[in-house]
């Protein structure tokens, strides 16, 4: 009876050896854990302004959309986030955006961000439509949002020279020019339906001060056949245009700026095309 005895329990320490030594092997402690996730922990969705959950954007600006995801409580995991397209044939060539916020464990927020692309085809309207988080979402409760996009083309090809004649100059000191004055004007392309005009007052301050004296650093924006100047000239002075009108390869309009020089220009094509069919905002 003792060697049955002394063969079991020999068999019994052998066996806890051998588990011993297995669970000493795992010294990650997986599948071992003793983390504990909390209870209702709530996340909330943020739109970073001007995002909105429904909007209409301009392919050309580029535009660059984010918004945050904010836990009341963090959490000792991570929280894997999706964010997918459910509607829209708008496509990878239009926008960019993250598929998944992770935010990490210990931490209480993450952030994504959805990119408006730029081409230089001319294109109907396209839509897309994405969903953040849903209800596969672990760990963690956050209320899905979904964001409307309407990309609208708006293709801008304004960049040239044009010929100007510009009468009725005057400044603020009373000084007066009948006119006309006559030369060109250069507009170039600065990206995204804005161009840097060579001279903001079309001839009218070589009317008023002689010589070489034209307003730089001023921009023209077109926004969705939308003009308007942009920008300050070298003495800091904002413009503003009136009075527009477009007549096949004549485009006229009244400038002026916040110092008290205006006048009136008659801009042309000399290019054989007509002006699109431009408004004031």
């Amino acid at each position: 009876m003792k060697k049955i005895f002394n063969n079991k329990f020999g068999f019994a320490l052998l066996l806890s050896s051998t588990l011993f030594v297995s669970c000493d092997d795992s010294g990650d402690a997986t599948g071992y854990s003793n983390l504990i996730v909390n209870e209702d922990v709530v996340g909330t969705i943020n739109l970073a302004s001007p995002l909105t959950n429904s909007q209409t954007v301009r392919e050309g600006d580029q535009a660059v959309f984010t918004y945050t995801i904010t836990l009341d409580n963090p959490q000792p995991v991570d929280i894997h986030v999706s964010v997918l397209q459910t509607a829209g044939d708008a496509d990878d060539h239009d926008f960019e955006y993250d598929h998944e916020i992770v935010i990490p464990a210990y931490a209480t927020s993450a952030s994504g961000e959805i990119k408006i692309l730029n081409d230089d085809e001319d294109e109907d309207d396209e839509t897309f439509t994405l969903r953040i988080s849903n209800a596969n979402t672990s760990n963690a409760t956050i209320a899905s949002q979904e964001l409307s996009f309407t990309i609208i083309d708006c293709y801008s090809d304004l960049a040239g020279t044009y010929s100007y004649v510009t009468t009725n100059i005057g400044e603020p000191g009373g000084g007066f020019v009948d006119g006309p004055i006559s030369g060109t004007v250069t507009f170039t392309a600065a990206g995204a339906g804005v161009y840097n005009i060579s001279d903001a007052s079309f001839g009218g301050w070589i009317g008023l001060y002689g010589p070489g004296n034209v307003a730089t650093g001023v921009q023209l924006v077109d926004l969705c056949g939308e003009m308007a100047y942009s920008g300050v000239d070298q003495f800091n002075e904002v413009f503003t245009f009136s009075n527009l009108v477009i007549n096949g390869a004549d485009m006229s309009f009244h400038w002026e700026n916040d110092y008290g020089e205006f006048g009136d220009t008659t801009l042309t094509r000399t290019d054989g095309t007509n002006w699109p069919n431009l408004t004031l905002p």
